[in-house]
């Protein structure tokens, strides 16, 4: 089958999965019904298996055709994505880009990553809003919104940006006083200084290769990931934040890490965007720069601390 026509017989696939129709499958390929038939017949006969099952009211795939539609479907959205990327390598964005991000990566780092996005491109114009609530990208009218971990609104196209580690830590203070803890369930004992935001409210750790899910309770709390950096170098309690926060107390001897042994993997950070068939260039070119420049802009918030 050449390679072209193996294309077309698959684009035939998806559309008919998701329209769930063949007749509104054929409305929006612009094909009839019957030539629509034999592609999906052919296509079936090249991979030797059923893909779909017709019944009076639907056709849905059968698990062939189920796996078969996520692979396509990745697919063909990365060539889409691929294609915008080569397209925008000439492209100059400009107009209004409107961006939603959380405290400290909002503050330092996407707020870096704009500013310098504004001076290389004079038409462009960011809005960067630090807000701790997730925000509906369509309906607050944002381009782009950061977002931690798992992701669970798949209308919206995703790309992964950067990977934070967790750390347990206290300041040598706190452990003078209270000892330190060896065992996670050691914890219970302890002031923990509770995050009330996800996904930093529940602390995970990797025992033997093993999720250990753990909740802290303590006297004080916070919706602000600074804030408890604050306290955990005040002596206050131990905290779990992600390293980007910590990295320079760390450094400085003011906060001590605990349980590295014991660290789960590193959060996930995605950028999310409206899942349209054309992407903005501002949309994409701002997501590719701030992913390649986030190494370098955080090395140069730390090379500022450590001056200071």
């Amino acid at each position: 089958m050449r390679a072209s026509n193996r294309w077309d017989l698959m684009q035939s696939f998806v559309q008919v999965v998701d329209a769930g129709s063949f007749t509104l499958a054929a409305e929006r390929l612009q094909v009839s019904k019957s030539l629509l038939s034999k592609r999906i017949a052919q296509l079936e006969h090249s991979l030797g298996t059923q893909l779909l099952v017709r019944t009076t009211r639907r056709i849905r795939p059968t698990e062939a055709g189920r796996l078969l539609f996520v692979k396509c479907e990745r697919l063909f959205s990365d060539l889409e994505e691929l294609e915008q990327s080569v397209t925008n390598l000439h492209a100059k964005p400009m107009g209004r880009l409107s961006v939603a991000c959380t405290d400290v990566l909002g503050e330092q780092y996407v707020a870096r990553a704009a500013a310098e996005m504004c001076e290389r491109y004079p038409q462009l114009t960011i809005n960067v809003h630090v807000t701790m609530q997730t925000v509906d990208l369509v309906a607050d009218g944002y381009d782009i919104a950061v977002r931690y971990g798992d992701l669970s609104d798949s209308s919206l196209k995703a790309r992964k940006v950067y990977e934070l580690p967790h750390v347990v830590c206290a300041s040598p203070a706190y452990f003078a006083r209270h000892g330190v803890p060896r065992e996670i369930e050691d914890l219970k004992e302890h002031n923990c200084l509770a995050a009330t935001f996800e996904p930093c409210a529940v602390w995970r750790f990797k025992v033997e290769g093993k999720e250990v899910a753990f909740r802290p309770q303590g006297s004080w709390t916070s919706n602000n990931g600074s804030a408890l950096v604050s306290a955990a170098v005040a002596g206050m309690g131990i905290c779990r934040l992600p390293e980007l926060y910590l990295r320079p107390h760390l450094q400085s001897g003011k906060l001590m890490p605990i349980f590295e042994d014991f660290r789960f993997d590193p959060l996930p950070v995605w950028m999310v965007y409206a899942n349209t068939r054309h992407t903005p260039a501002r949309v994409s070119m701002f997501i590719d720069y701030f992913r390649d420049n986030i190494d370098r802009l955080v090395a140069a918030a730390e090379g500022t601390r450590a001056s200071l």
